[in-house]
């Protein structure tokens, strides 16, 4: 089990939330169920389907669980929100996860957030604006929160081979404002091609967050 003290002090309370699926359920799935559904909750009724079939192997009570996982995460957005700082708290638990558990379904560890900050002030110029930008191995969408923080206004692609990767960088571009749109396949290649999610679609006009699903074709 992957203790309080293991995790950064506002994920605690998602972390134990988290661990009441712990003897029922793979953590991998848990945490990918997770993701989708909070994808389907920001698709604004566009995504009912694909809602119901993910959350059939749950009762009332686990689903309640979801909601307030839900919950601690819009509680953290917000929090870094008022501040003026990005934050990545999928991310910081996916890797906590990670470190501590040897199995395949889990691996991925991110760039560090100073790492992050840095570069986004060597790559881009404060006044960059309107740009469309790519960024092909996107992970959790780090660096492109990092850009954000820098000089926003700008169109990012992103892409990566992971699904789990595709998603955590969808919901944080969601929450952070940030107009993208991230294909899940191999960027190298250009093949493998799973589905693609673009977030806050005219969200200038309209002023909602939203993250749009396409499981077949790509769309812009």
């Amino acid at each position: 089990m992957l203790k309080n003290r293991d995790v950064p002090k506002e994920l605690k309370i998602f972390n134990s939330l988290f661990y009441e699926f712990h003897y029922k359920f793979d953590l991998s799935q848990i945490f990918d169920d997770l993701l989708t559904m909070i994808i389907c909750a920001m698709g604004h009724q566009t995504q009912e389907d694909l809602y119901l079939q993910t959350i059939k192997k749950y009762n009332r009570q686990e689903i309640d669980i979801f909601c307030k996982l839900f919950g601690e995460l819009m509680k953290i957005y917000n929090q870094n929100k008022t501040f003026g700082i990005w934050c990545d708290p999928l991310g910081d638990y996916y890797e906590c996860l990670a470190s501590n558990y040897k199995k395949s379904s889990f691996g991925q560890f991110f760039t560090p957030r100073p790492i992050c900050d840095f570069m986004a002030k060597i790559l881009f110029d404060s006044n960059d604006w309107g740009k469309t930008m790519n960024e092909p191995t996107c992970g959790s969408g780090r660096m492109i929160l990092a850009a954000n923080q820098h000089c926003k206004g700008n169109y990012y692609v992103c892409e990566d081979l992971d699904p789990i990767c595709c998603k955590m960088t969808a919901i944080n571009l969601c929450f952070h404002e940030i107009r993208a749109e991230i294909h899940c396949h191999d960027a190298l290649m250009m093949n493998n091609y799973r589905f693609s999610l673009v977030t806050n679609y005219e969200f200038w006009k309209h002023e909602t967050k939203c993250i749009f699903y396409y499981p077949s074709a790509k769309n812009g």
